[in-house]
């Protein structure tokens, strides 16, 4: 009796160690899967962080604009025509582009800026002709709301920039000057 007592006790001892042991392998793969899961999340944070980076090196590359429209006038037009077209001669053009120039000037990141030339032959066709801007989008090649935007700032600076230099300088302050200048 006393050694099947004994047997008994090896046998309960042996299922009570395969028991710990597999216990101690569930908990182990477990600790393993939730460092492996970790692992797992800082690699795919630090390879979000790097796209992120490179994003924000990237080079962009520019967008060529087709102002064909206005090569072609300035070009091709003779001094009549472009007279007649934009209702200045081409010196009063070259003397208002050199006045306002510095605030037509753009830089942009992904396109080609529109030039200060083509941007003040816009806006004078505008004046001059009184086109919609839809027909004016049209022949140039640009969108309606960048033809209003460019007429609008043209507008602007050359009302900041000459309105003191051409027009306050040359016009009478007073009825009497008026009267005096009339005769």
């Amino acid at each position: 009796m006393r050694r099947l007592g004994r047997v008994k006790a090896i046998i309960l001892q042996g299922i009570r160690r395969r028991r710990m042991l597999s216990q101690t392998i569930l908990v182990c793969n477990a600790y393993r899967r939730r460092q492996l899961t970790i692992l797992l999340c800082l690699v795919g944070l630090l390879l979000l962080s790097r796209h992120q980076n490179n994003a924000a090196e990237r080079v962009y590359r520019r967008l060529i604009r087709n102002c064909g429209w206005w090569d072609l006038v300035w070009n091709s037009y003779s001094d009549e025509r472009l007279k007649k077209t934009f209702r200045v001669s081409k010196n009063s053009f070259n003397f208002i582009l050199n006045r306002i120039r510095h605030d037509l000037e753009r830089e942009t990141v992904n396109e080609d800026p529109i030039s200060p030339e083509c941007r003040l032959g816009i806006c004078l066709y505008r004046l001059g002709r009184g086109d919609y801007y839809y027909t004016i989008a049209e022949m140039a090649g640009l969108g309606v709301s960048t033809v209003h935007a460019i007429v609008t700032q043209v507008c602007a600076s050359i009302v900041e920039n000459l309105w003191q230099e051409c027009i306050t300088k040359n016009m009478p302050e007073s009825e009497d000057d008026f009267l005096r200048w009339k005769v």
